[in-house]
């Protein structure tokens, strides 16, 4: 099982990003709204509803909530479906915390790879996915 984790400050108060973040549904709506990028949601708000994402370059793939933890600012989901970029399993945890100016984000991905697919670059495309993200979540939530 390999590991990413990236932290990332951001000029943004803790609780905006917390809230665009902890709408799991609305993912397209703070990373792009490209018309071929689509997203439908199963099994109803909140902890245990999927999202099923059709991500152009990607593929399509199902995530599910597996925590969503207001006073620690904590959201957890795991794949379900899929195997974005060389993928099989993967499990992510993301905390927004407090501090001074801002807020830091701490993204923890935890992945398995598929049979052929080098983890080494499965892991520096996590590592920038979450830079990228941490950096639309700033803009979305400033």
């Amino acid at each position: 099982m390999g590991t990413v984790n990236v932290e990332q400050d951001l000029p943004v108060p803790a609780d905006k990003v917390w809230t665009v973040l902890a709408d799991f549904a609305g993912f397209l709506k703070w990373t792009g709204s490209d018309p071929a990028r689509t997203i439908e949601t199963t099994g109803g708000p909140g902890v245990g509803m999927t999202r099923h994402l059709n991500l152009p370059g990607i593929g399509t793939m199902a995530e599910r909530l597996d925590t969503l933890d207001h006073a620690t600012r904590t959201q957890v989901y795991t794949l379900v479906a899929g195997q974005p970029i060389g993928m099989g399993k993967y499990r992510a945890t993301v905390v927004v915390s407090e501090r001074p100016g801002g807020c830091r984000l701490n993204w923890t991905g935890e992945f398995e790879a598929v049979p052929g697919a080098d983890a080494t670059a499965v892991a520096k495309m996590l590592e920038g996915s979450y830079t990228g993200m941490s950096q639309m979540l700033a803009e979305a939530a400033g």
